[in-house]
């Protein structure tokens, strides 16, 4: 997103009934057909939606609303409040607590996903694991192994880098919800991006009976 756009999405922020071009015109001190061009981008985005039309001296037109896709896309604090939430868990449980709260988590979240990998292979379920990892915001793909290991996954990117770094028990969560949808199996972590990896990779195990 430009500046420019995320200057928009402030003002619609800060006006809850919508602005019309001519309005944005003059806040943004630009073009009506750079506002034009703005808008037609972000409209196609998603980011915000046409209201009323608003009838003026001249030619009526939309009024511009800010979206809930566009909402989202406003700067939040989210890490800074979930590292507070950290703190105070590993105060009160410890570092194992927080690991085995963070674990029954990311079970509660497999299940609600399991039906995206029942009747799969265990090669077919690491791919939608892979998928899964991609829509929480990872890069990720999935790597070739061993003849008889399943592929691993390696991702460019720790979407929890500044959180893992002070809590690197948040891991947990992703290990857990990996274990959880591939049954029969236990994860690993042989790359981490916050010890100095160039990449975060897994590898999954068969457990021992």
């Amino acid at each position: 997103m430009s500046i420019r756009q995320q200057e928009i999405l402030n003002l619609l922020r800060d006006h809850h009934a919508g602005l019309s071009i001519p309005k944005l015109e003059m806040n943004l001190g630009i073009s009506r057909t750079a506002v034009n061009q703005h808008l037609t981008n972000m409209e196609r985005d998603g980011l915000v939606e046409r209201g009323s039309v608003e009838k003026t001296g001249g030619r009526p037109g939309y009024v511009y609303l800010i979206s809930e896709k566009g909402i989202e896309q406003l700067p939040k604090q989210y890490s800074w409040f979930s590292e507070l939430m950290l703190d105070a868990l590993k105060t009160k449980l410890g570092s194992d607590g927080l690991t085995t709260f963070l674990r029954e988590i990311a079970a509660e979240v497999g299940q609600q996903l399991r039906p995206r990998v029942l009747g799969k292979s265990h090669d077919q379920k690491v791919k939608e694991i892979q998928l899964i990892l991609s829509e929480l915001g990872y890069d990720s793909n999935v790597m070739p192994s061993g003849p008889r290991e399943l592929p691993m996954i390696s991702a460019r990117n720790c979407v929890y880098h500044k959180l893992a770094a002070r809590h690197p028990e948040v891991c947990q969560f992703d290990l857990g919800l990996m274990e959880s949808l591939l049954e029969g199996h236990t994860a690993s972590q042989t790359d981490c991006m916050v010890r100095g990896g160039t990449s975060c990779q897994f590898s999954f195990q068969a457990s021992s009976s």
